[in-house]
Parts: structure tokens; sequence; C-alpha cells
């Protein structure tokens, strides 16, 4: 891997653990699911930060892909068939990463109502990275 692209990916994960303390801090904040959803402090930043958590993940793929030679996705997915592929991710970070990005899709472009109750859930089931 080049030095460049190791240093975007380092200050990109900054970024990431920075968003993610925030989402841990949300975590603390929302005591229930019904204090969540009346909160619009609580869902709406919980909805920001992990649109920008997932997209930090986004970028890094694109990165790594990058790095690797001439090959681009065409979309997000794609990047995470051709690091599944080149044996870079197992296959179930795979699908997480698929179903990160369908999330992150709908935070952006708002397909339909966003599931409140969906957005607590996954707030609760964050935990620190490793």
């Amino acid at each position: 891997m080049t030095s460049l692209a190791k240093e975007k990916i380092i200050e990109k994960m900054q970024r990431f653990d920075e968003y993610l303390g925030y989402l841990f801090q949300l975590q603390k904040e929302a005591k229930n699911e019904k204090m969540f959803i009346s909160d619009f402090r609580l869902f709406g930043n919980t909805e920001r930060y992990l649109q920008l958590a997932i997209q930090i993940i986004i970028d890094v793929t694109h990165l790594i892909i990058i790095d690797l030679g001439p090959e681009r996705p065409e979309d997000n997915y794609e990047a995470i068939s051709i690091l599944f592929e080149k044996n870079i991710i197992s296959e179930d970070l795979a699908q997480k990463l698929t179903k990160m990005i369908g999330l992150r899709n709908l935070l952006v472009y708002e397909y339909g109502r966003i599931d409140r109750k969906k957005i607590y859930k996954i707030l609760k089931e964050i935990k620190p990275r490793h």
C-alpha cells in the first residue's frame, strides 16, 4: 500500500473513531426507545453520525481498491464485491458492509420514511471497534 493511501485511510479512521464516540454518547443519552423516537436531537444526530461513519467505511473501501490497481467499481456495492473477490474481506463482512451501504443510502436519499425504531435498535447494537 502506498504511503499516501495509508495516510488517507488513517485520517479517515481517526474521524471514524470520533463519530463512533459521538454514537456511544448518544447510546447513553437514549435511555429507551420512546425517548429516542420523541427527541429529534437524539434521532437526528444518530442518523447523521451513522451516515458519516458509514461513508468513511465506503471511502476506505474505494481507497483500498484504488491502491490495488486500475479496477474501478461502478458503485459502492461493487466495491464490496471487489474486496470480497480479492479475499480482502470475508463473506460475513461483505454482507454486513452491504447492509450498511443500504442504510446509508436510506439516510441520505430518504427512499421512504426512516424507521426510527430500527435506527434506535442499530444505535443500541453499536460496539467498540477492536
